[in-house]
């Protein structure tokens, strides 16, 4: 930074360097010296400023040392006067002095102690074991399993490293006081991640390392977290395969769908639903008829139950049409086991259209399956929490089936308090349409052309997700684009259309704890 820029900044500053002078001498003449010397100090050491957004860090330190300098000034001065007669004894420092050496040797403990923080594994244990634990750097060697050599190298290293260090004016990054907000999305056969990625610190670290790869260091620094508690998460993060190594530098492995994306996206494609929503409805409402007429269980619902219902399949079975028409990679096999796509969000859901779905979950024997899916706009009807879901499943397959209810399932009387099911003469009944594996395929090619109508706007909408989604994610993640835009905007088709349908007064929703989107199927 140039003294002119500098003289700039400083003039818009000079009420708070005056009461900065004032606040520590409370003398209005000295105050007014000393700011005039902090003043002086800035202009000429402005030039050694690199980064011209640091400067007033950097300027607050001269005027820290600035002071000191005036003080000890102050003391040399009072010390040198003639003492007056008679007078005996021993120099004793003003409590000015002791204040400010107390003040300077806290901080430069302050800072050992910051720069041993971002010390690497290796340097830091080698450190602590000769300097604090008095270790010789034989025992060291044994120790870490290295020569004496290259002991000493470390130890060398290492006080070049600190000194460098304490002289530094660090800048905790902003994620040290504001982490953001890490969510992650998983589609595949099991789930092996728990609760890694559910974690404040792993989310943080891959928010940070996302647009550029970033040393352990940096992490440290941008993250305030000490080396020694985020090494063990860099491990795990790397081990889980979502964070990979470049160097020695770190970078996110996985895809981050954005706020930013998410809102651009949505704005570009806002207009594109409403049609293909009137048209759905139109033809769906017109193959009223020929649904009712079919032997199914749910036939006699009042027709904007049972529109919400064959809707909800043709979406289902429009995603799953797209899917052949233009299918997405196999899933890939990942790092903690299993196959599948995991991916994440950088805020907490706030774009989501559902509240979980729930597709084809088949029972152990192959004899009955069933679908739930919560769209968001039905959540005062349905929600059909995923807790437990192993349990809630065992049951919605026993009253698909109509078989007794298990009264040790801990699950049932939610699902009976919710609404899914019923239990009558200790046999349970589902309320929601169940079908007969033959009558529900029937249903589906009657339900065919709407199927079509749903599964060209997926692929559409999907197509133009990967072209705007690839640029921008980093290089080392863009083949995973194509499979993320399909599995995370297809579905979100479904939502759009649902949600127009709501909003203009075509469908309409159902009384509290009525399931509006979940059929089951018996073979």
């Amino acid at each position: 930074m140039n003294e002119t820029v500098a003289a700039g900044l400083i003039s818009q500053k000079l009420d708070a360097i005056y009461g900065y002078a004032y606040a520590r001498l409370y003398d209005k003449d000295q105050a007014e010296d000393l700011a005039a010397e902090i003043i002086c100090a800035m202009l000429t050491s402005a030039k050694n400023c690199r980064d011209d957004r640091a400067f007033w860090g950097y300027a607050w330190k001269i005027a820290e040392n600035t002071f000191r300098k005036f003080i000890r000034r102050q003391e040399l001065c009072r010390c040198a006067a003639e003492p007056e007669e008679g007078a005996v004894g021993v120099y004793e420092p003003s409590a000015e002095t002791v204040y400010l050496e107390r003040e300077e040797e806290a901080e430069n403990l302050y800072l050992l102690r910051r720069e041993l923080s971002l010390l690497s594994r290796r340097y830091r244990e080698i450190c602590v074991a000769h300097y604090v634990e008095n270790k010789s750097c034989s025992l060291i060697a044994k120790e870490q399993n290295i020569s004496v050599e290259m002991v000493k190298y470390h130890l060398s290293r290492t006080r070049k490293l600190l000194k460098e260090g304490i002289t530094m004016t660090r800048k905790l990054g902003e994620k040290s006081y504001n982490p953001g907000v890490f969510r992650m999305d998983f589609w595949g056969d099991r789930n092996c991640f728990g609760d890694l990625l559910r974690r404040g610190l792993p989310g943080s670290i891959l928010l940070a390392a996302y647009e550029a790869p970033m040393t352990a260091e940096e992490l440290s620094v941008e993250l305030g977290v000490a080396m020694p508690y985020l090494e063990e998460e860099l491990e795990k993060l790397e081990a889980a395969g979502v964070l990979s190594r470049e160097g020695k530098k770190y970078r996110t492995a996985l895809v981050i769908i954005t706020d930013a994306y998410e809102t651009e996206f949505t704005n570009q494609t806002a207009g594109l639903y409403h049609s293909v929503a009137e048209s759905v409805f139109a033809d769906t409402q017109a193959l009223l008829p020929r649904v009712r007429a079919l032997d199914f269980s749910g036939r006699d619902y009042d027709d904007n139950r049972l529109m919400w219902c064959l809707l909800n399949i043709a979406m289902v079975n429009g995603n799953n049409l797209a899917r052949k028409k233009v299918p997405h990679g196999e899933p890939k096999k990942l790092a903690p086991g299993g196959k599948g796509w995991v991916f994440g969000y950088d805020n907490d859901f706030k774009h989501h259209h559902f509240k979980g779905v729930c597709l084809k979950t088949v029972n152990p024997a192959g004899t009955a399956w069933f679908s739930a899916e919560n769209y968001r706009v039905i959540s005062p009807c349905q929600v059909y929490d995923h807790q437990n879901f192993a349990k809630k499943a065992e049951v919605i397959w026993a009253a698909v089936l109509g078989e007794r209810a298990d009264k040790h399932n801990e699950t049932l009387p939610w699902l009976i308090e919710h609404g899914f099911v019923t239990c009558r003469d200790e046999h349970l009944a589902a309320n929601f349409p169940v079908f007969a594996e033959r009558v529900f395929e029937e249903l589906c090619t009657i339900l065919r052309p709407v199927t079509e109508q749903v599964a060209a706007c997926m692929i559409d909408i999907s197509r133009r997700a990967e072209e705007m989604l690839t640029p921008q994610v980093p290089a080392a993640v863009r083949d995973q684009c194509g499979d993320i835009a399909k599995i995370h905007h297809r579905l979100d088709v479904s939502a759009f259309i649902m949600e127009d349908l709501l909003v203009t007064g075509k469908l309409q929703l159902a009384a509290p704890n009525t399931p509006l989107c979940v059929w089951g199927v018996y073979r």
